[in-house]
């Protein structure tokens, strides 16, 4: 009788057996059967599957505002908003960020578990839909170790805890023990790199598969994370390739409704959709006024701008409709500055603001376009960071960089208000707020985790 591939579809917690618990808290729910290589390279193709990136990250961010903040915050987006250590008491509910990662982990471990039995394929195409599934499980894991860990110190990371590696689909077994940041960045380089023989040289046909060029980007991020500057460079370069895709030119489009939509845009070097969330992207006053208001994203993608003087909290709004859908994944505009940030860190002005003009020259009306200038590095990494800020708001990027820039003392203290302008919550320079706990629901079935600090 021939074997048929069960693979589970994890779309939340379901308090069942006690067994099930024990895996990350992320169960069963439903079933897809995969019989065939077909199946599984149907299944790749699920926006469940390449909707990675948490829109809740935003709320994390120095750029996010919410001037309606109820005086008893009680959503788990107002918690996120907070910094609260937990964003629910509530055991039985999916744990935000890690409930998501974790559940596409484990589809991706499934792919990884059951390709080789499938039947009605070549040897190639089972290679590729191999790697492809490395290259998305390393993706995931890229974020939770950018999120309950420590931001990587080449000093501590062999001891500072990360999050549990599994690959493991049986959900009876025991959860792995936290890893250590150093194993999970080894593990997420080691997936990448055996990923890559067995990528497709392109992924033109669907920016949300994986690709030569997208298991490049991926290491570049990672590397940036990390801070080893040159090697991120190096696979940035990779992933662009010899003859780089051209940005899209705002200066030619009537408004940012007529951007292609996210699988249409060739800058897209692996797509990822964000998670749905129910609220609306509030940007702060001090980061709308960082924006030269002749600058197209600004007058694309944000609401009311009025006379530029942004005075009222709350009037004008990130649009993500107008925007059209923003991208988790990987892009020539990242890789363009990561290129960037490298250059300037090692004293390369010139390149680094190369980089820097490549994209301003889009995104700027061309009456209005300068080169820019920097007197030193700092000044060069200054600018980076800041039009880091420009082009990938609201993608999720800027509470990684807050991160990175906290461990190198270059974030000053981070207020939240209410809707009277007091103080509701501030974040200090090296909090351990900076990484997040682990989430009570996963806590209470597996009590000897350790926690982070407080």
């Amino acid at each position: 009788m021939k074997k048929i591939r069960i693979i589970y579809i994890l779309t939340g917690l379901v308090m069942t057996a006690a067994s099930c618990k024990k895996y990350l808290d992320v169960p069963p729910k439903g079933k897809v059967i995969l019989t065939n290589v077909s199946d599984y390279d149907l299944f790749l193709n699920s926006q469940t599957l390449t909707a990675s990136g948490a829109r809740e990250l935003n709320l994390l961010s120095d750029e996010s505002d919410a001037p309606a903040m109820p005086q008893v915050p009680d959503r788990p987006e107002d918690l996120v908003y907070l910094w609260t250590s937990q964003y629910t008491n509530d055991t039985k509910v999916d744990p935000l960020f890690w409930g998501r990662h974790y559940a596409n982990i484990y589809r991706f471990n499934a792919v990884l578990t059951g390709i080789e039995l499938a039947g009605n394929g070549t040897v190639e195409s089972k290679k590729r839909i191999r790697s492809e599934a490395l290259l998305g499980r390393a993706f995931e894991y890229l974020y939770l170790v950018n999120l309950y860990a420590k931001p990587y110190n080449a000093a501590t990371a062999a001891t500072d805890l990360a999050t549990p590696f599994v690959t493991s689909t049986d959900l009876s077994a025991q959860t792995p023990p936290r890893s250590t940041v150093a194993d999970i960045y080894n593990r997420i380089i080691t997936d990448i790199n055996e990923a890559l023989p067995g990528l497709p040289a392109n992924n033109a046909g669907s920016r949300f598969r994986g690709s030569v060029a997208a298991g490049y980007s991926v290491l570049a991020r990672t590397y940036l994370y990390m801070g080893r500057y040159s090697d991120a460079a190096k696979y940035a370069a990779l992933a662009l390739g010899d003859k780089p895709v051209p940005l899209i030119d705002y200066n030619t489009l009537a408004s940012g409704k007529v951007i292609p939509g996210m699988a249409q845009r060739a800058v897209e070097i692996y797509a990822r959709y964000s998670t749905n969330a129910s609220y609306t992207e509030i940007p702060t006053l001090d980061f709308l006024k960082k924006f030269d208001t002749s600058d197209l994203r600004l007058r694309f993608f944000y609401t009311k701008l009025e006379d530029f003087s942004f005075k009222k909290r709350g009037i004008s709004l990130f649009d993500p409709n107008a925007a059209v859908v923003q991208s988790y994944g990987t892009s020539v505009e990242e890789m363009k500055l990561i290129i960037a940030e490298a250059a300037a860190r090692s004293g390369d002005i010139p390149k680094a603001l190369e980089q820097l003009d490549d994209i301003r020259r889009c995104r700027i009306r061309k009456d209005k376009w300068a080169a820019l200038t920097a007197g030193n590095k700092e000044e060069a990494l200054q600018l980076v960071i800041r039009e880091r800020g420009f082009e990938l708001a609201f993608r999720g990027f800027r509470w990684i960089d807050m991160r990175r820039l906290n461990a190198e003392g270059k974030m000053p203290t981070v207020y939240r208000y209410g809707a009277d302008n007091a103080i509701r919550a501030t974040l200090a320079p090296k909090s351990p707020r900076y990484t997040l706990q682990i989430p009570l629901s996963v806590l209470s079935f597996n009590p000897e985790m350790p926690m982070n600090e407080e």
